[in-house]
This record gives structure tokens, sequence and C-alpha cells, in this order.
């Protein structure tokens, strides 16, 4: 009975240190994102959307839901959203609970719906910040792996002082990390319970 015991200790510390070692990875192109994530992801490209409503605006296909707000609402051009105000942040809410992994395009629009280079900043729900500035849309892909579920996502710009820039999204991914670790170690912790129940039996 000794050996369960300590197979039962093993188990336990194992899934702290799972716990303990959660972690954030960050990829700056959707070629490398895509393939860390598991199948069945949903991208959101944003066309098409029509005049938005106040308030948080709810999105879901699959296993996946968010909602998308900001303080002065939304703003759409018919291949993106951002806010209706400039200088203001733009927050996800993963309200389907399964989210360990998200990325998208993350960038600057001026008035007219251009883009514009300005710092953006990327925080999630663990403390995870990421800065840049890109120069282009094909380097404003930022993405996020993560050993934890990523419950929120707030997205900032920062221009010059009175250029009144509008922080926007597009081809937003959000999915699951593949087996993760923590399960890997519960799954081993098992079989060696298993494995020392067989000898003592």
């Amino acid at each position: 009975m000794q050996p369960v015991h300590h197979a039962l200790s093993a188990v336990a510390l194992a899934l702290l240190s799972a716990s303990s070692l959660a972690s954030t990875v960050t990829y700056t192109s959707a070629a490398a994102f895509m393939p860390a994530i598991a199948p069945g992801a949903y991208t959101e490209n944003f066309d098409g959307l029509g005049s938005l409503p106040a308030g948080p605006v709810q999105f879901s296909s699959g296993a996946f839901s968010y909602t998308i707000s900001a303080p002065g609402d939304l703003y759409t051009s018919g291949t993106a959203i951002g806010t209706n105000f400039t200088d203001e942040s733009l927050t996800i809410n993963f309200t389907s609970g399964n989210v360990s992994a998200v990325g998208g395009n993350f960038f600057s629009t001026d008035i007219n719906d251009a883009f514009r280079t300005a710092s953006i900043t990327l925080t999630l729900s663990d403390a995870t910040t990421v800065s840049f500035a890109p120069t282009s849309l094909f380097d404003s892909f930022r993405g996020f792996t993560s050993t934890a579920l990523i419950t929120s996502m707030t997205i900032s710009t920062a221009g010059l002082p009175f250029e009144g820039l509008y922080a926007s999204l597009d081809n937003l991914t959000v999915g699951t990390v593949p087996e993760p670790a923590s399960l890997a170690l519960v799954g081993l912790a098992l079989a060696g319970i298993f494995a020392v129940r067989r000898r003592a039996a």
C-alpha cells in the first residue's frame, strides 16, 4: 500500500509543477502560429459587418465564443473591427472558457481607415504584455499559445500626441494548444500508479 501513496504524492507534485510552470509563447507570423494550435480553431475576418450595436459584440463558431468591446463602442470598416473613438482600447473577453491560443493582425488606423505605423500594446489575462510597431499589415501579426487558459486580451495604440489613432483588429484566430503539458504529466503519473498496483498484486 505504501508505494501507492508515493505514486499519489507524485501525481500531486506533477499537477502543482504543471500549474506553476504555466507559460506563454509569442509568435510573430501566422505561418509559425497556426501549426502550433490544435485543429478546429475559429478565425474571424470581420468582413461584411454592418453597423454594430452599442456595447460588447459577440462572435462565435464551433466550440469558441468571445465578445469585443471598447468604451466608446466599436466601428467596422467592412474588413476589420476597431474602436469608434481615438485613443481607446479594444477588449476581447473569451467567453467559451477554452481558449489557450489567440492570434491576429493588430494595428492602428486613422480617421480614413488607412493603416498608420504606431506602437501597439497587447495585454493578456495572465499579464503577458507585448508592444510592437508594425510598419504594414503584413508584419502586424502576433499570436500567443499558453499552458493556461486565456480569458481576455486588451489591444491599445499609442501614436504621436493629438494624432488621433484607432486600435484595430483583423483575422482573429482563437483555439487551443494541443495536448497540454499538464495532461501529459497526469497521464504519466496515472500510468505509474497502475504499474505500482500491478506489481503489488
